[in-house]
């Protein structure tokens, strides 16, 4: 028997009990109901969790706004499946040791993050949308037949609240250490039984967890407001509407990062204080309207249903880019993309015998690219040294269908494909001071200098096109109504783009494709108390798209397809609800590593400054730990007249992993431990709860990401945290 498939059972076998499946919790927030079925839309139309066939966590919105979940990021606290990367004011998200490093205009996600069906390739603003969330899927694997847009890796969708048809509202105030007020409203107002509206935002404040030095003030704060409005109509039968708008606007410090030596591991650090030289900033002004019209009705029963929308982001971000205290620069982004999602499905009716999905998507994006490094002292003073100034537009346009046969009542057969066409293209040039070479603090072995003008580049222009179909198959067989079996193979692709650092042609590189083979099971027991889930699966990954730097950009980085890599592990989820106790465990078992077709890789030597290959095969992928597990344990106590309490203990362990590719040791996250402790109050007026918290009560040091520079002199290593521990009271009120 094949070595990995041994490895793979003994994962699942050791996982097996290891879960925790996130159900829908009552309006106390306390989670404590027996296990019970949510409705997701993780095949595009409603269905039971329990009963889709898919590996899946779902989180409602109470349990998410209880456990201070108002970010993307924070996501990972309470699912063992998903990693994030900050990346210096954006990051991305890694699910099952899929991941997209590539924050830069040219790049997109390998785990989208879509808010109501709606994409953005920028990840700059998707935490402004984690508020007023009937609920959250985390949906793993490829995804590519019904949502496309790069899923390989799998998809994080944000369901928002629709709007109530009576009267109502909520209100919660959340404040803690670090100055933190956090506040977040909604209310419904029904017009009539025809029209509905809702509106809600959130203010998220909070002072920086990081003293700095030298500069002095503080970083890794938030101040972020949000507001949305929904409207939703039934002008006549058959037909219902929805339209919304959302308005972001963020204006802090932003995430901040500690300096260390290149090559050498990090110890004996003060992650709560350490120094800057140039003040960092973010900003971001952000508008989106999208809508939502469903006629139903229509022959064969089936129902046509548009989705689009419009996005605009307005994004500016500076960065200390200081190599030391006496030569201080700025690296200043300022990208404004422009977003339009449209889909069009017809669906039939999932109780037939044969039902068919069908439709065609399509993303367009138009962003402007404004970035450059700018001295702050020295020779220069006030002057660029380099500047980018480009106008970047990314098509992607996209067929679907997908039928599901119902061979007999407990046996279902799916297949599905998809055909996506993208295109990549961008225009502008660059500046690069031609004597920039003599300047101490940065070092440009790629800049042709001629004379001490800055010299102008068109070579940054490129173009791609490129299409690939994806497809899927598989089957769901549900013996009794509490069990069900499923298994499916399925495809994704990502699409690849072009490289250029400004002063040598672009070089394109190819897209990432996915071979995934997923086995689980889906049960509940004693009544609906115990939900037990599990599933195995295995991955093929060709075409990995790595950042290198390389002589084919003039020794500037790059994203290049680097080689392929092998993917399988086990997860398990188990929910006991009995009375007032409730017991969740979550659990991950991974397998990654790069193999044979693996290229060597060209870096920079951190020894010469010169480049260097170094060979990766047998390394594990970036952002993948091992083993991975989430636990939460509370007690209902009912305390009669007086109401109830809750006392509830979670956390999630994590093995170690790395940042990037050549799994180098001064850029790896031990193995680690966070835990969380709350204690709600609930009184028999019903509406109301009082919750203190602790966050991360041992208050680890937790890598966000640990990323080598090769800008200044000396190389430097930019680590950034996640937060320390942080404490306080929400009180929650509904009507």
């Amino acid at each position: 028997m094949d070595r990995s498939l041994i490895k793979l059972m003994a994962g699942a076998a050791c996982l097996w009990g290891m879960a925790g499946h996130a159900e829908e919790a009552p309006a106390d927030g306390s989670g404590s109901v027996p296990t019970g079925d949510i409705i997701v839309t993780a095949n595009r139309v409603a269905s039971s969790a329990q009963k889709t066939p898919i590996a899946l966590t779902v989180y409602n919105g109470d349990q998410l706004a209880a456990a201070g979940v108002t970010s993307v990021s924070a996501l990972q606290r309470i699912d063992p499946s998903v990693n994030f990367t900050a990346r210096n004011g954006t990051g991305y998200v890694a699910v099952r040791g899929i991941a997209s490093t590539d924050v830069t205009e040219i790049g997109d996600p390998s785990v989208p993050i879509a808010r109501d069906g709606f994409f953005t390739n920028r990840s700059y603003s998707i935490n402004t949308s984690m508020y007023d969330l009937q609920r959250v899927e985390v949906l793993k694997g490829p995804q590519g037949t019904l949502f496309g847009r790069n899923s390989t890796g799998g998809l994080i969708s944000l369901i928002t609240r629709k709007p109530g048809k009576a009267l109502g509202g909520d209100v919660a105030i959340e404040a803690g250490n670090f100055g933190a007020i956090n506040v977040d409203a909604g209310v419904d107002l029904p017009v009539s039984d025809k029209i509905q509206l809702r509106f809600a935002g959130i203010s998220l404040r909070h002072d920086g967890y990081r003293n700095l030095t030298v500069l002095g003030g503080r970083g890794d704060d938030d101040a972020t407001l949000s507001g949305r409005a929904t409207l939703a109509f039934q002008p006549f039968a058959n037909f219902e509407g929805l339209i919304q708008y959302q308005h972001d606007n963020i204006d802090n410090v932003g995430d901040v990062a500690l300096s260390g030596a290149v090559g050498t591991v990090l110890t004996n650090y003060d992650a709560r204080t350490f120094a800057n030289y140039v003040p960092t900033s973010n900003r971001l002004i952000g508008n989106r309207v999208r809508w939502e019209f469903t006629l139903s009705g229509l022959p064969l029963d089936s129902t046509l249903t548009y989705a689009g929308g419009y996005d605009a982001q307005d994004w500016r971000h500076k960065l200390d880019a200081s190599g030391s205290a006496t030569s201080r620069a700025t690296f200043y982004q300022a990208e404004a993309p422009r977003t339009w999602n449209h889909e069009v499905r017809l669906a039939t009716p999932q109780t037939n015998p044969l039902a068919v999905q069908v439709g065609f998507f399509h993303f367009q994006e138009a962003n402007t690219l404004r970035n450059g490094l700018r001295e702050l002292s020295g020779t220069y003073a006030g002057q660029d040294l380099i500047a980018f100034d480009y106008a970047i537009k990314t098509k992607s346009d996209a067929v679907f269908g997908q039928a599901n046969y119902r061979v007999t009542e407990q046996l279902h057969l799916t297949a599905g494909v998809r055909y996506t066409h993208d295109v990549k293209q961008r225009t502008g040039q660059s500046a690069l001071r031609c004597d920039i070479a003599g300047i101490p603090a940065f070092v440009w072995p790629f800049v042709p200098c001629v004379g001490t003008l800055p010299t102008y580049y068109g070579l940054g222009n490129g173009y791609v096109s490129q299409s690939k179909p994806t497809y899927l198959a598989g089957f769901d067989w549900t013996p009794t109504n509490t069990n069900m079996v499923y298994g499916k193979f399925s495809t994704g692709y990502k699409s690849g783009g072009f490289n250029s650092n400004g002063s040598a042609p672009s070089v394109d590189y190819g897209p990432e494709n996915v071979t995934a083979w997923e086995l689980g099971t889906k049960n509940r027991f004693l009544g609906g108390a115990v939900t037990f889930n599990a599933d195995v699966f295995y991955q093929t990954y060709t075409g990995y798209q790595a950042s290198q730097a390389t002589p084919a950009v003039s020794s500037g980085s790059g994203v290049f397809n680097v080689g392929n890599a092998k993917i399988y592990g086990a997860e398990a989820q188990l929910v006991v609800a009995r009375g007032g106790l409730r017991l969740d465990l979550n659990g991950t078992y991974l397998h990654t590593r790069f193999g044979s077709g693996t290229a060597a890789i060209l870096t920079t030597d951190p020894a010469t400054g010169g480049s260097v290959s170094r060979n990766v095969i047998g390394n594990r992928l970036p952002n993948a730990p091992a083993l991975s597990v989430s636990a939460g344990l509370e007690y209902k106590i009912d305390m009669g007249g007086a109401g109830s309490l809750t006392p509830r203990i979670d956390g999630k362990y994590s093995s170690d992993y790395y940042f990037d590719v050549f799994n180098n040791a001064d850029t790896r996250q031990a193995d680690f431990a966070m835990g969380n402790l709350s204690l709600t109050y609930a009184p028999a007026a019903k509406g109301l709860t009082v919750t203190a918290f602790v966050r991360n009560f041992t208050d680890k040091v937790v890598f966000a990401n640990a990323q080598r520079n090769f800008t200044a002199t000396p190389y430097i290593n930019a680590y950034q945290f996640m937060p320390p521990r942080t404490y306080g009271l929400r009180i929650a009120y509904s009507y």
